[in-house]
């Protein structure tokens, strides 16, 4: 196995931030800050791979630390952690996975172990999987029909069929044998643990 990524969590209640910090130490390079500000500026100096981001913070949110992130183009996996409920909005942020507190340690290990492997994806699959994971999670969260009246959402339907007609084999590869659906953490969404795998034994 190659090196682990390199995980920068970003959290201004510095019990959380400590606590997921020894989670992940084990199998990860890991940054805490406890600000906006601090996060931009360990972003600045250290490469980061995964990027777990508490939406409300004072000082800079984290929306705003996550549009200067993304102007940066450097290619990480930004993970969004909140107490707030996803709404609709989140079909136009930027990021690739939602995690709303409580976390268990099961669930913060899974998601960010997701993120390393998608990070080996080439750009497409990278944009694809982002995308689809933001579509399954409102997608738990809202009624269909809801959704399909909000422009916002459609645009990112729209977005995610124009990736799958220009992808290669990679993805039917991905489709097929990977189980992109399982790589966006559908099998996480939602309160309740997911159904265990089949026993192929």
């Amino acid at each position: 196995m190659g090196p682990s990524s390199t995980v920068l969590i970003v959290e201004d209640e510095e019990n959380l931030a400590d606590l997921f910090g020894i989670w992940l130490r084990e199998r990860f390079e890991v940054h805490v800050a406890y600000s906006g500000e601090g996060a931009l500026e360990i972003v600045a100096e250290e490469s980061i791979d995964i990027i777990l981001l508490d939406r409300r913070m004072p000082g800079l949110s984290g929306k705003e630390v996550l549009r200067s992130i993304r102007e940066s183009d450097d290619a990480q996996q930004v993970i969004m952690v909140t107490a707030v409920e996803p709404t609709e909005e989140l079909a136009s942020i930027d990021v690739d996975d939602y995690l709303v507190k409580p976390i268990e340690q099961t669930e913060l290990l899974q998601v960010v172990e997701a993120a390393g492997l998608v990070l080996t994806y080439d750009d497409q699959i990278v944009d694809l999987l982002s995308l689809s994971a933001r579509k399954a999670i409102l997608e738990t969260n809202f009624d269909d029909e809801k959704l399909k009246q909000d422009d916002q959402y459609m645009d990112l339907v729209l977005r995610i069929q124009e990736l799958e007609d220009q992808a290669d084999t990679t993805l039917q590869y991905l489709k097929s044998d990977c189980q992109v659906d399982k790589l966006v953490r559908d099998q996480r969404i939602g309160t309740q643990p997911a159904e265990p795998p089949p026993d192929d034994s």
